[in-house]
């Protein structure tokens, strides 16, 4: 448990959260930063530099005195100025050397038909619209305009499959006898084409992953269970001094 910077990291929040509520913090917090604390606390990605200032500043104290008291916490000593940098460099180092995931690929925002499902899926028309791919499609010459239509046409039924289908690309790929990368891969080359069409942003950072809100869940959960860890230590204090008060009056 010593090493563990995570939940290290998890009980200095909640020392330091002072009077702001769990939900108030969720808000100073945002979307973005949420998640990837809570992907962090999950095991699932690594703390930047730029998110534990944001965390700090949510917190309303110095990311500095957060950088040093995560470090003291862990017995670590952090000095100079660059106390953030240095604690998230060994954070990462250590990340890297324990979690399961550090060397796979973990995507840092969801994909475009993640997006779509979440935020625009009532605005994906289920009849194709007029549009084709473009000469930049796969990096390929331009084809002929109904070509080009008609293989639009196709890739975005399969678009249409995926978001209103609830189908899955190995699905959609085993019905046109293609494979399910190459299937996702006509999803998002689509995607994007209807998007820029709509002028529609698909970055969607603050769009949560399948299973992140379970992240997020769980990292509230974990600061709860600190909280409630703290208040039964402060009541234990106060039970073991009232005897003794109780005595000295007596006596």
């Amino acid at each position: 448990m010593k090493w563990d910077f995570c939940h290290h990291l998890l009980l200095q929040i909640e020392m330091l959260r002072g009077d702001i509520s769990h939900q108030e913090l969720s808000d100073r917090l945002g979307d973005i930063t949420e998640r990837c604390l809570a992907r962090y606390i999950a095991n699932k990605g690594y703390l930047t530099e730029g998110e534990f200032r944001e965390v700090a500043k949510a917190l309303k104290i110095d990311a500095h005195v957060l950088a040093c008291a995560w470090a003291s916490s862990l017995g670590l000593h952090i000095s100079g100025k660059d106390a953030v940098g240095k604690m998230v460099r060994k954070a990462h180092q250590r990340w890297r050397q324990h979690s399961r995931v550090a060397k796979n690929s973990v995507p840092s925002h969801p994909s475009p038909l993640a997006v779509i499902r979440a935020k625009y899926a009532a605005r994906l028309p289920r009849k194709t619209p007029p549009l084709q791919f473009g000469a930049h499609y796969c990096h390929r010459k331009p084809r002929s305009p109904r070509e080009s239509r008609a293989r639009f046409a196709r890739a975005y039924q399969m678009l249409v499959d995926s978001v209103h289908g609830g189908m899955s690309a190995a699905d959609i790929g085993a019905l046109r006898g293609i494979s399910a990368s190459r299937a996702r891969q006509l999803m998002i080359c689509v995607a994007y084409t209807w998007a820029m069409s709509e002028k529609l942003d698909l970055s969607g950072r603050s769009v949560p992953f399948k299973n992140e809100a379970k992240f997020v869940k769980n990292l509230y959960a974990g600061l709860q269970f600190f909280a409630q860890q703290r208040f039964d230590d402060l009541a234990l204090q106060d039970k073991t001094k009232t005897p003794a008060s109780t005595r000295t009056s007596i006596g």
